[in-house]
């Protein structure tokens, strides 16, 4: 009987070895997936901030083009926009 009670813890302890390697795999498969992910993740942040401010620039460059424009032909301007009101006026009235 002794024989087959070790035997058995044996089996367990080898069982219970194997199943701690698999947890270590497992664990060391998420933590590599996690480093990835956040990894991409702040490279879009730190891109999608470069072509945020990229596009602040370009818009403080047609507001600026805008404004020198009215500055040139303020009678122009003022024609458009009254012209524009009028439009937009029309489309949402209906």
């Amino acid at each position: 009987m002794e024989n087959t009670t070790t035997g058995t813890q044996g089996t367990m302890a080898g069982s219970a070895e194997k199943g701690a390697e698999k947890i270590e795999q497992l664990s060391s498969t998420a933590h590599e997936a996690v480093n990835r992910v956040a990894g991409a993740a702040s490279s879009t942040l730190r891109h999608a901030g470069e072509k945020g401010q990229e596009w602040i620039a370009a818009q403080e460059h047609m507001l600026e083009g805008a404004r020198e424009c009215v500055r040139r032909h303020p009678v122009a301007s003022v024609v458009i926009a009254v012209g524009v009101g009028m439009l937009f006026s029309r489309f949402t009235s209906h």
